[in-house]
């Protein structure tokens, strides 16, 4: 099942206060590392990592993955992408660059200027493994501004499949529960 059609049942309040609790929790021993929590802004139809043809603006797909987030090598035919620290899929470190991406996305996330939902998608750093060849790096213009990019030449496949490991390990709170 695609994470985002997961939806958590709880059978009591004790069990929901009980999931609350380690959330505060995780958040807090996330605040510990550099970095922390990393907010995404997702636009629907799309997931937390991935885009569905017609969905993604006026950029070129390649499995899901917009040319323009990452450096692929063109004279492959777009099947390999190349390390770049100045690439990659866009995270907020604190709320206040959140909550501004959030607005700007909002405005046209059904085209320009024609405003529909956003989503927010978040990942508590050392709560998994990174994958191999992935890394998320400092805007070297915004601090608050992280990317999610590659660090070793791979597979478009691979980038995909990391993606999508990214994505069953994030959490989404859906626009009209923001």
């Amino acid at each position: 099942m695609p994470p985002s059609k997961y939806v958590a049942q709880y059978k009591t309040i004790e069990d929901l206060r009980s999931y609350v609790n380690e959330l505060i929790e995780a958040h807090r021993d996330a605040k510990t590392n550099p970095i922390g929590v990393l907010f995404r802004v997702v636009v629907p139809p799309n997931d937390s990592t991935s885009y569905i043809e017609g969905s993604q603006g006026p950029y070129q797909l390649v499995e899901g993955v917009r040319v323009c987030d990452y450096n692929f090598d063109k004279a492959s035919g777009l099947e390999w992408v190349l390390p770049d620290r100045t690439m990659g899929l866009s995270f907020s470190k604190t709320f206040s660059h959140l909550k501004n991406v959030r607005k700007m996305l909002s405005r046209h996330a059904k085209g320009y200027k024609n405003p529909g939902p956003v989503d927010v998608s978040w990942w508590v750093l050392g709560e998994h493994n990174m994958p191999s060849g992935m890394e998320f790096i400092q805007d070297p213009d915004d601090k608050n501004h992280f990317f999610l990019a590659v660090t070793e030449r791979m597979h478009v496949r691979k980038l995909v499949e990391n993606l999508q490991f990214f994505a069953y390990h994030m959490n989404m709170i859906q626009d009209e529960t923001f």
